[in-house]
């Protein structure tokens, strides 16, 4: 980003920079205050969220934030951009609780000093030097399930890979547990008795050192839900019916749906819980949603859990000679434990026709392309690839035939485009099942006066797998937008068609928004930049 002053060190400084909310969750039904720490160069600073029940509003000091969100609003996800003329923070979640927000006060390290919770509840607190440990105390009852759930590294990106233990009150252990979703940890435990308990919260890095002892900054920011009533951790989607999953659910247990933002999918919540989850259904229509209930019609998105120790789940569908199909099971991306392995077998021979347990290095999801020798039934098998099982051991499947792909990415999505060089959006391309289209990537929605140079990604050669978009800015031209980028692959006469690739930006777990933040600095008034 630029800012248009003398001198490269003033620049810097001038930029607009989040880097975290503290508290980063507020409750429903009031007005609360948060603090966006980082800089900001000029004060007020604008905001822009994707949910319109929530209001953000500058405070007089600088970084100093007033929220309010109506009571009838459901508890999830606010994500929350600040900007000003010159530049633009990433995007920044702000959750949603429907319970009050309670901040840890400190010192409550020690078991004398925990902080009485009564559930259910929602606690702030941040482990802001190494060494430091919060603990925080409740009330259980002989029978009833308390579910303690840490929200920090998956979803507020506070980087560190927490632990939760439960004590009692003589400090003897009584469950632990580490990375339950992603790095956060999630502990559910059923009391046997009338009892006062303490749930303690340390951390390591989120990168191992060598560093031996509890890790602790001021970016080790989480947030923890307490309870012994419902809790939903994650929602199935099956046909038209949508399925909660979690603890102490009462029967039936109804779905509350948010829905999907320009940043996000849709979420739901359960009236009168803890939790809420995302809404995974596919974007295409024509894809049948099961869970239990597989007929064997394709395309399909399948769910199940692998729950019980060398499980496996096996479904079957009626292959046709020679047609290539497409099997892909997604788990660990979506921030759950299965480390699938894919199995693809022609069930009158026996002969395998593929076997998959990492898409690539990083990615151990799985998924395989095979082809049907024969009329008949293939089966498709779903395994845990170190015997790992669980409720948390959730997995789609996605089976249908083969069709070539192509993905746009982006590394980034904001940016600032300055008035005297071109900016280049650099766009990674992922072709898969043999895409061999080329693309013309450009961008749309841009403001009046901001020129963007088409590129062509090749089949082969450098720019099959990643180009750099071009945009220029001209007279008159200036202030923020939201824009997106976009391939159109083209004939054999080189003319666009109607195959068309929207580039997204990887921000969490099951949100890949494909806005990109555009920010167009005012011409100096001087006439001069530091460029």
């Amino acid at each position: 980003m630029a800012v248009f002053c003398v001198g490269a060190s003033q620049n810097a400084q001038a930029q607009l920079k989040l880097d975290r909310l503290f508290p980063p969750t507020v409750a429903a039904g009031g007005e609360s205050e948060i603090s966006a720490e980082g800089k900001f160069p000029k004060w007020p600073a604008s905001v822009d969220c994707d949910r319109a029940d929530v209001e953000i509003t500058a405070a007089k000091d600088s970084g100093k934030f007033t929220v309010k969100i109506p009571e009838t609003s459901p508890p999830g996800v606010a994500w929350v951009r600040f900007y000003d003329d010159q530049s633009a923070s990433q995007l920044y979640p702000l959750v949603i609780a429907t319970v009050p927000v309670t901040t840890e006060t400190e010192p409550n390290d020690n078991r004398d000093a925990a902080n009485a919770v009564s559930m259910p509840a929602v606690v702030v607190g941040r482990l802001a030097k190494g060494g430091d440990s919060d603990a925080y105390r409740v009330s259980l009852k002989a029978g009833q399930q308390l579910v303690a759930s840490v929200t920090a590294n998956q979803l507020l990106a506070s980087p560190m890979d927490a632990v939760l233990q439960l004590t009692d009150l003589r400090g003897n252990v009584l469950a632990q547990v580490d990375d339950v979703r992603g790095l956060d940890p999630q502990l559910v435990y059923r009391s046997e008795t009338d009892q006062d308990a303490l749930v303690r919260i340390f951390a390591f890095p989120e990168t191992p050192n060598s560093t031996i002892g509890f890790s602790g900054s001021s970016s080790y920011v989480y947030l923890c839900e307490l309870t012994t009533g419902p809790f939903l951790d994650h929602l199935v989607i099956s046909g038209a019916s949508t399925l909660p999953f979690g603890y102490n659910l009462p029967e039936p247990c109804t779905v509350d749906v948010l829905p999907a933002t320009r940043i996000a999918p849709a979420s739901g919540s359960i009236p009168g819980g803890l939790g809420w989850a995302w809404d995974s259904r596919p974007a295409e229509t024509e894809i049948q949603l099961h869970h239990d209930d597989f007929d064997g019609t394709l395309p399909a998105v399948l769910t199940g859990h692998i729950a019980e120790p060398k499980q496996s789940h096996t479904v079957s569908f009626p292959g046709v000679k020679g047609t290539k199909y497409r099997a892909e099971v997604r788990s660990k991306a979506d921030g759950y434990l299965l480390d699938a392995k894919l199995t693809v077998t022609e069930q009158k021979s026996g002969s395998v026709l593929a076997s998959n347990d990492d898409l690539s290095r990083g990615n151990v999801d799985s998924g395989a392309d095979f082809t049907a020798k024969e009329d008949g039934i293939i089966d498709v098998t779903v395994s845990d690839m170190i015997d790992g099982y669980g409720p948390r051991h959730f997995y789609q499947l996605t089976i249908r035939e083969s069709r070539p792909e192509c993905r746009l990415t982006l590394a980034e999505d904001h940016f600032v485009l300055p008035r005297d060089k071109p900016l280049e959006i650099p766009v990674t391309v992922e072709r898969s099942s043999g895409f061999s289209d080329k693309l013309q990537i450009t961008a749309s929605g841009l403001p009046p006066g901001v020129v963007v140079e088409n590129v062509i990604s090749q089949p082969k050669g450098d720019t099959s797998k990643s180009v750099k978009l071009k945009l220029t800015v001209g007279e008159g031209a200036a202030g923020n937008a939201r824009i997106q980028i976009i391939g159109t692959s083209l004939d054999s006469d080189g003319k666009p068609t109607d195959r068309t690739v929207t580039a997204t930006f990887p921000l969490r777990p099951s949100t890949a928004p494909s806005e990109v933040w555009l920010t167009i600095p005012p011409a100096p008034t001087d006439g001069k930049s530091s460029d």
